[in-house]
Order: structure tokens, then sequence, then C-alpha cells
């Protein structure tokens, strides 16, 4: 176990030094593939055979249909409806910037994308009403998790293909726990309205405005629902509807908004490109570093560790979920799920839990470092956006990851929260 705690001491510090992640990953595997005297070939089997998947392909297909629904103006249409639905509560505008998140996660499936898309509307929007920036950056980031957990989800498409279990599955688990995560932040963003003592302008609720912004949002709405019941039918595999999504967006886009023109094509694919590449290299660098942690034995360590250590399935559980939280800190949730879910799976298993509860758990659990500093992704984009520092949000941000917090240890507790649509439905 003293190996594997060097393994991570070292990959922190190359993060910490600034490398890239993925560089710091392939920089701290080669060092323990020579400390170890493991054949230096491991290191290109492994960087090419950790992404010669077909169910990976789903993933540059739905970042490239995300990115032609972003092109059609629908983050603006998505905000309307979003608007005319809780725009008329208290605190209105932060309550939307949530709202349009929900919605944006069932077309997207990544945090990242939801973080610059609604961000770059909501945040603006949100400090000219007067809102601080710092909260705006908190609503964002945190709403922002979201993405990754309501299907279709890249991240449970990842820990799919890495677990083998039913990505149909793992993505109605996702479902209930994505839409409460989103009540709770409302039920936060209306406590501090208050605390905060904004008393900001909202407008009256309109039916007819909320069936207008419906109608116009109904295009948009409809991707996800091909997504899902194509994949629970068993119409599509993972990687055919990302082909399914990246036509509807193409369709979308060219006849229903038409705000894509042919022009516009060749940046939505060089976009893309360079979005997949860079998630690609990441999977890449982190299927070298589990070869070098799986020589060390790690997941049987951490199994025994888990199950033996702790008595109890709920606490082990607790402490696997607090170990994925403190690496999350530094380290990226698409890194997190390609070195962990095999284990994390195994765990489950061993502490007898349902795959899918502790899957899903698992995968809920990996997405919180991405708004916690020094490294969290989302918090970072929307930092960015805002033109603030980290630590000037972080304050701000505590209540919405508390509440994510007690969302995410609820599922352990209660697994229907995961389980609960699939057992339904299948």
């Amino acid at each position: 176990m003293l190996n594997v705690a060097l393994v991570f001491l070292v990959l922190i510090l190359f993060i910490l030094l600034g490398f890239p992640i993925f560089m710091a990953t392939i920089i701290t595997s080669v060092v323990f593939i020579f400390a170890l005297d493991i054949p230096f070939s491991v290191v290109i089997i492994k960087l090419f055979g950790s992404i010669d998947s077909f169910a990976l392909m789903a993933i540059p297909f739905f970042i490239f249909a995300g990115n032609i629904m972003m092109e059609a103006k629908i983050t603006d249409r998505i905000v309307s409806f979003a608007n005319s639905i809780v725009g008329q509560f208290k605190g209105g505008l932060a309550h939307v910037n949530i709202a349009a998140s929900i919605f944006f996660a069932g077309i997207q499936g990544s945090g990242a994308a939801d973080a610059s898309a609604i961000g770059s509307v909501m945040i603006p929007s949100m400090t000219k009403q007067g809102y601080d920036a710092d909260y705006a950056v908190a609503v964002t980031a945190s709403s922002s998790m979201i993405g990754p957990i309501i299907p279709p989800s890249i991240a449970m498409i990842m820990y799919s293909y890495y677990t083998e279990l039913s990505v149909a599955k793992l993505f109605l688990g996702g479902l209930l726990p994505g839409l409460i995560i989103g009540l709770g932040l409302m039920a936060v963003n209306a406590i501090y309205y208050r605390i905060r003592k904004y008393d900001i302008p909202t407008p009256k609720f309109s039916f007819r405005n909320f069936l207008h912004e419906f109608k116009r949002s109904i295009g948009a709405l409809i991707m996800p629902l091909i997504i899902i019941v194509g994949i629970v039918a068993g119409v599509f595999t993972p990687t055919e509807s990302g082909i399914a999504a990246a036509l509807y967006g193409l369709v979308y886009g060219f006849f229903i908004s038409k705000k894509l023109t042919l022009k516009k094509l060749p940046k939505i694919i060089m976009d893309s490109a360079a979005t997949t590449a860079m998630v690609m290299i990441t999977i890449a660098a982190a299927g070298v570093l589990s070869n070098v942690l799986v020589r060390l034995n790690f997941q049987n360590e951490i199994i025994n560790l888990a199950v033996n250590t702790f008595g109890n399935p709920y606490i082990a559980s607790l402490f696997l979920m607090l170990v994925l939280l403190i690496l999350g800190l530094f380290l990226d949730p698409t890194v997190l799920i390609a070195m962990f879910a095999t284990a994390m799976l195994a765990a489950g298993t061993a502490l007898g839990f349902e795959p899918i509860h502790f899957g899903v758990l698992m995968v809920i659990t990996m997405q919180l470092g991405a708004i916690t500093p020094p490294v969290g992704t989302f918090l970072f984009i929307s930092c960015s956006i805002a033109n603030i520092s980290l630590e000037k949000s972080t304050k701000a941000l505590m209540p919405f990851f508390l509440v994510e917090i007690i969302v995410t240890v609820s599922i352990l507790f209660l697994p229907w929260l995961a389980t609960g649509v699939t057992n339904l439905i299948f």
C-alpha cells in the first residue's frame, strides 16, 4: 500500500508543478515503470489499447452533437424556456441557471461543456442584474455537475466501458439523483438569496409565455428522449446513439433553428476534435497508470482495506467515497473513472452492493472533485468566465457543495434513488 500511496503523491506533485493532467499521469507512469522494472513496451501498448474501443466512439459523437446544438443557439432557447418556468421565483435568474443546466445535461452529457455554455450566458446576466460574481460562479459550477449525471452522460459511458455494466441502466440510474441535486441547489439558492439580502425584480409567470418558449425549445428537448429511449429500447448501442444525436443535431441546426451553415461546420468539427483529443489522451494516460497500479496489486489492496478493515459495508463505502473525494481535489473525474472504475466495481460487489447502485454512487462521487479547488475543472471554467479567482468563489460554493454531498451520501443509504427508475423500466 505504501508503493500505491507513493504513486499518487508523485502524480499530485507533478500536477501541482503545473504539468497538464495527462502529461503528469504519463510521466508518473514512466517513473514507476522504470522503478519496478516493467517493460517499457507497456506504455505504448496501454496508450493505444486504452482507447481502442468501439464503445468509446460514443464520446466524440456526443461532443460533436453538443457543439452543433450550441452553434445552433440552443443555449439561448434552453435559458429562455427555463426562465419561463422558474424565473418568477425569488432568486429567479439563479434558478434559471440551475434549470438550464438540467435541460442542457440531456443534450451534451459533459459538465465542462455545461459550465462553458450555460456559464457564458448566465454569469454575465446574473452579475448585470445585481448578483455578486462569486455567487454567480458558485451557482454555475455546482449546477454544471448535473451534466455528467443526467443521461446522456459521458462519465456513465466511460464507467460502463471499464466495468461492462449496462450503459442504459447507468443512464437511468443517474436520472433521479441529477434531478434531486437540481432541486436541492434551488432550495439553497432560495435560502441564500435572502441571506445575501438580494432584492432583484422578477417577471410574473405567464402561461402563454411558457407555451411559446416550450414550442421554441421542443426541438432541443426531444433530443434526450431520442437518445435515452433508443438505448433503453435496444434500438441503439451507446455509439449508435451518439451518431443519432449528431445527425439530429445537424437536422436541428440546418432545418429547425436554421442557425447552422456549411461555413460553420469546419470550425465545429475542429473544436469537437480538439475536445475529443483531450478526453482521449487523458483516458490513454490513465490506462498506463492503471496498469502500474494493477501490478502493484492496488485492486486487491483497496478491496482488502475496505472489506476486511471496516466490518460495516456502509462505513467501508464512506471510506472509499472519502478517498475519491480527496483524490478528486487534484485529479479530473475522467482520470478517476479510468483508474478506479474496475476497483470500485470489485469493492462494491465484495461489500454486497448491487452493481448499478454502487456504480452510479461512485460516478457521482468522482464528479464532486470537479467543483472543488485547486484543480476543479467546472469551477475553473466558471471562474474564468467571471474573471475571479478560485479562492474568491470557494466560500459561496460551500452551501451548494454540501447539498451535493448530502444527496450523494443519501444514494448510498437509499439504493432506490439510483435503481428505482432502472427497476421500473427493466
